[in-house]
């Protein structure tokens, strides 16, 4: 028999954008339309005790199979973790058949350190999602979830009764579907590119994808003239390095293609704002270069520029394999001042290996920021956490120099300096012992 099912999820900061797109995908399947309700919950599933208000709005009992399905980074698994210690059978109070459903960044990371952390997942989607997440709710809708065998599908791994791991993934074919959910009505950026060349040690982009993938232009396009149709009039956009899209190597910018993206969507009718090299897609500083800029600058609506630097010393951007100098991060400045465009540079402090004369080099440049040498520039900091899957994954949790914390702090003052290194310092120290 068929059933009929519910899938639940928390669409929600910060996993927003991997829901639309994840939606706009299975969308396009109109079997699963047909025998799957989808409910995207304003809160989080690991929060779920403190909205009983709304699950309770719910009609549970109409339905044979409830879906579970959660995405994770890594700084939510203390909460994830706290929820199923604290509420182990929460959602059976609600329906006593449940399937639960793991993906994102962390466990596609450590799928069987997470498997053997939580014994009470069902499966695990230890990759990109759209196709096994699709293959796996349709073998929900035709056997229990004991029988069924992961091998026969692409990207799922078990977890119960034993740790089965995932085939390889079958990678979605980026531009296929849009990267927004008109029939569910989940925006977001528009998504560009997906994977990364480099190979940051601290990152798990780059150390988790081959290469990296662009969405065909012609596709753009069309998902992009349907979006402004029924919702967007102004467009971010989503990618590891914004001015790689199209590029061969994904290093070297591809000016064509940029421009071909930018004024084609410039002519769309609706579209009032195209804000490109911005949050949530920054810009690596040697990807910034006159010919970019000259192409793209008539159709932006930003005035700033996201910069990826992360240390402004050139011994510590080598350890950590950034591949572009701190020259390259003036030059960009430079460029980018010159074409009347300020300057977001992200900086990430406490990273492993960091001595006293790199920490100096992160003060000159601030203090270049601070006496308005480098007046068009704002410091998006960041403390340096380990992450799963990446070089430095086991590694200790960043400290902040006190000089820095000193000179951040009049930085923000001025306005010239924002971000999370405060709060991402103080995250549970021990975090990393539970992954």
């Amino acid at each position: 028999m068929i059933k009929k099912g519910l899938v639940l999820f928390g669409y929600d900061k910060p996993n927003r954008y991997t829901w639309a797109i994840l939606m706009g995908y299975l969308e396009q399947d109109p079997e699963l339309i047909k025998h799957y309700d989808f409910h995207p919950l304003s809160f989080h599933l690991y929060n779920a005790p403190k909205h009983r208000d709304a699950l309770i709005k719910i009609n549970f009992q109409k339905y044979n199979i409830i879906i579970l399905a959660y995405s994770l980074l890594s700084i939510q698994i203390p909460q994830f973790i706290k929820f199923h210690e604290e509420f182990p059978h929460f959602f059976s109070e609600y329906h006593n058949n449940t399937v639960s459903i793991v993906g994102g960044a962390h466990v596609s990371a450590v799928p069987e350190k997470f498997a053997k952390l939580r014994h009470d997942i069902d499966f695990i989607v230890p990759n990109e999602g759209e196709v096994a997440f699709q293959q796996l709710l349709h073998a929900i809708l035709h056997e229990s979830k004991d029988q069924i065998d992961v091998s026969q599908l692409n990207g799922v791994a078990r977890t119960l009764p034993q740790y089965i791991p995932a085939k390889p993934p079958q990678l979605h074919e980026l531009g296929k579907t849009p990267s927004f959910s008109p029939y569910f009505r989940l925006f977001g950026p528009i998504e560009i590119s997906r994977g990364c060349p480099f190979r940051c040690k601290f990152c798990q982009t780059g150390n988790s994808s081959q290469s990296m993938r662009h969405a065909p232009l012609d596709a753009l396009i069309k998902w992009i003239k349907l979006g402004a149709e029924i919702k967007y009039d102004k467009l971010w956009f989503l990618s590891p390095n914004a001015f790689a899209y199209g590029s061969r190597n994904g290093v070297t910018p591809n000016v064509d293609m940029l421009y071909q993206l930018l004024s084609h969507i410039y002519d769309i009718k609706n579209i009032k704002g195209i804000y490109f090299g911005t949050f949530p897609s920054e810009v690596r500083p040697e990807s910034v270069t006159h010919e970019v800029m000259e192409a793209i600058s008539p159709f932006l609506a930003n005035k700033k520029i996201l910069l990826g630097a992360q240390s402004a010393s050139n011994r510590l951007l080598r350890k950590i394999g950034r591949g572009h100098t701190i020259e390259d991060i003036y030059h960009a400045i430079e460029i980018l001042n010159q074409f009347g465009y300020k300057c977001e540079i992200d900086f990430i402090f406490g990273l492993p290996g960091e001595t006293i004369d790199d920490i100096e080099a992160n003060i000159n440049f601030f203090e270049e920021v601070l006496t308005n040498r480098l007046s068009n520039v704002r410091i998006h900091t960041h403390t340096f956490m380990p992450l799963p899957g990446t070089p430095f994954e086991n590694e200790p949790n960043g400290k902040v120099s006190p000089k820095i914390h000193e000179i951040i702090g009049k930085l923000a003052k001025q306005g010239k300096a924002y971000g999370e290194y405060q709060s991402q310092a103080g995250l549970i120290t021990n975090r990393f012992s539970i992954i």
